[in-house]
This record gives structure tokens, sequence and C-alpha cells, in this order.
């Protein structure tokens, strides 16, 4: 379906079928049409576009800072995939894969790893895909703490397709689309520029009973400009901060295991990205193979304002006691009726994580699929 832009005529649009037609068009791309203006057209120099955000952050750590490249042992990779508001005909769907795994044989390595995300929002209408390479670095501090940083270098490609846009000089009352445009559309229908993020990630492990990890990073750091017209549109600096515990109650043994794990995995997490500022907070609990969490998300510190509350459910598939598949989803709700017709929002993700996979063997050797070679240090902490 194509989204259509039209004047304030729509009264004089005959009760004929074909008009009919053409009026459902119209009504259901309205919102695609808002959301389209407001990125595309409306105030170029002004209107900045913010970065899509995830509810299972927990599952795609390495989008929020690079520093979490190759911070626990193994290879890691992870499928996301989100729709949101899907009240709206033209809502978003934002997909991303990333992948990295953790070096301990090389002095100073933390790991290297991949990422690729693409979103479309408006029924395709605007497109934006995103491939980057991650490395980072890992200094011990003491018995118990490590510090990382990483880096992003990605390459962001944004585009738009005029051909699903229609605008009112185009329709005909009793035709629909028959006419050409008078609309001579932006500069370029594609900008590409590269992109750059650094973070660093501080992990403790007090006891075996609790682990803590304390990020920050910064993302766009050069704000490139994204403007499809001849002006100046910058993609504003990201700020991402973020806390979060692992409590062990009882630790896995086994699958087939009478004594099943219990793990509790509170956090938090501060997004500021222009004027926008994003809180979440909220709580993952495993329990015998079973994920659970209730997470709570603000643009602000008012309740009455913009929030949604986000219940997620998962299970945990070993496949033996080295590898294991992850599989999440999580329902994100609004709570302000205001917003209630954007509709809810849904995310799945895939992780896949072989905690025996190396990047290089002990002997120095480049082998990928090395098995890793364990390591007894106090500070290598598990995932959740």
């Amino acid at each position: 379906m194509t989204t259509t832009i039209t004047s304030n005529s729509f009264s004089t649009i005959s009760s004929t079928s074909t008009s009919i037609s053409t009026s459902t068009s119209i009504s259901t791309s309205i919102s695609t049409l808002i959301l389209v203006l407001t990125i595309v057209i409306a105030l170029p120099q002004i209107s900045y576009s913010q970065d899509f955000d995830y509810s299972q952050f927990y599952n795609n750590p390495t989008y929020y800072n690079p520093a979490n490249v190759g911070l626990t042992t193994g290879l890691k990779s992870r499928l996301n995939y989100r729709r949101q508001w899907t009240g709206l005909s033209g809502d978003y769907h934002t997909y991303s894969f990333s992948a990295d795994v953790a070096e301990r044989s090389l002095p100073g390595a933390g790991g290297i790893g991949i990422i690729a995300n693409q979103s479309r929002a408006g029924k395709g209408v605007l497109k934006t895909n995103t491939i980057g390479i991650m490395p980072s670095v890992r200094i011990p501090i003491s018995k118990n703490t490590i510090f990382q940083l990483g880096a992003l270098a990605s390459i962001v490609t944004q585009q738009l397709n005029w051909d699903n846009l229609v605008f009112s000089d185009q329709l005909d009352p009793r035709w629909g689309n028959v006419y050409p445009t008078a609309f001579t559309g932006a500069s370029r229908d594609k900008v590409v520029f590269p992109d750059f993020a650094f973070g660093g990630v501080f992990q403790f492990k007090g006891n075996n009973d609790l682990e803590g990890t304390l990020g920050a990073a910064v993302h766009h750091i050069t704000t490139p400009n994204q403007s499809f017209f001849e002006v100046v549109a910058k993609l504003p600096r990201k700020y991402v901060y973020n806390l979060d515990f692992i409590i062990t109650i009882r630790e896995d043994q086994g699958y087939y295991s009478k004594r099943q794990g219990f793990k509790l995995n509170p956090g938090i997490m501060v997004q500021h990205q222009s004027s926008m500022m994003l809180y979440t907070l909220g709580m993952n609990i495993y329990m015998s193979h079973v994920y659970l969490g209730l997470w709570y998300k603000n643009q602000t510190l008012e309740y009455d304002e913009f929030s949604t509350f986000t219940a997620m459910a998962g299970i945990n598939v070993p496949f033996n006691e080295e590898s294991r598949i992850k599989v999440m989803y999580s329902y994100e709700m609004n709570i302000n009726a205001m917003h209630n017709f954007t509709g809810p929002s849904h995310e799945i993700s895939l992780v896949f994580e072989f905690d025996d996979i190396g990047l290089i063997n002990k002997k120095g050797g480049s082998n990928f699929m090395a098995p890793r070679q364990r390591s007894n240090s106090p500070i290598e902490c598990s995932p959740f």
C-alpha cells in the first residue's frame, strides 16, 4: 500500500466504489504520512531523529555499548526483531544481528565483534541500514574487578523510497491516483555516512552470589549530517548509562538435574539524545531454564507522562554444558491512555552462546574455532 499525501478536500470524493477504495487508502496511510513528514519534510533544519530502542536491551548489549564485546568468555550471536507501534499503519520494523568472540590469550585483548542493523518506517518509505565492526580491550584492575573499553566503526545508509509516496495533486475524486505530481522531492534519496561510538564497562564480582556491571557509552561521536535536503541535519550524540546486578540464589546443576538454577537480574538504563531522556528499569528472573521479566520505561521521571510496561518471557535450551540457545519474547504496552492509539510493540530475541569457542588458541595460532582455554580468574563473570 502506498503512503498518500492529501489536501483537505476529502469531501469531494464521490461515493462510488472506486472513490471508496481511494478514501480507504488515504485513511489507512494518515499515520504513516505524519511519521514520514515529521522525520523527512517538516522542519528539516531542526528536526532530529532518535535511535531506535529495544525493550530487550540486555539481549542486544553491544548495540548500546561496544565495550560489552567479549565481556564474557566464548562466542555469542544474537538476532533481534522488533515491531513497534502496531496500531499505526506505518509502524516501525527493526532488525539487529550481532556476534562477538572473547579473547583471553592475548594480553589486553577483550574481543572483537560485528553488528548489522536495519529499521523500516512508514511501510518502507524510510529505511536505515548500519553495519560495523567492534574491537574491545580488557584491563584487569584487581582480583575481582576488570575494566573494558570498546569502539564501534560503522557505515550508515539511509534511503527514502519516493515511489511509495502519493501526493494530493495526483488524486482524482473518482479514479484515484492518475495524475503526475508537481512535488519535486528532496535533493537526494540516499544518504551514506560513517558513524562511530565508544564505551567503557566496569565489571566486578563481589562473591559467588553477586556480580555487577556499570557501563557508559557515547554514540554518533562526529554528529554526522543525515539530511536528504540541502540543509544540515546532524545526528545528535547519544549517551547511554547502565547498571545491573546478577544475584545467584542457586547455581544451575545441569539440564537434567533436579536442582535447577535460580537468578535475579535487576537493572537500570538511562539514554540521553538531544532533548530526549529515556529511563528504563526493572528485573529479569531466571528459574529452571525459564526467563521472566518486567520493565518500566519513561521519557521523564513523572509517571503520568509517556510511559510503558514491558513483560518478557523466554527459555534457555542447553545443547550441552558449553553451548545453549535462548529464545525470548516481550510485549510492550503504553500506560498513558493518550498514547494508546499507537498500539503495543512486540519483540523477539534469539541468542546463541558457545562458551568453548575462542579466537586464538593458547599457542598463538590463529584458529577461530579453537577450544577456549579456560581461565580460573575470579573476574570471569557468568552471563545471565
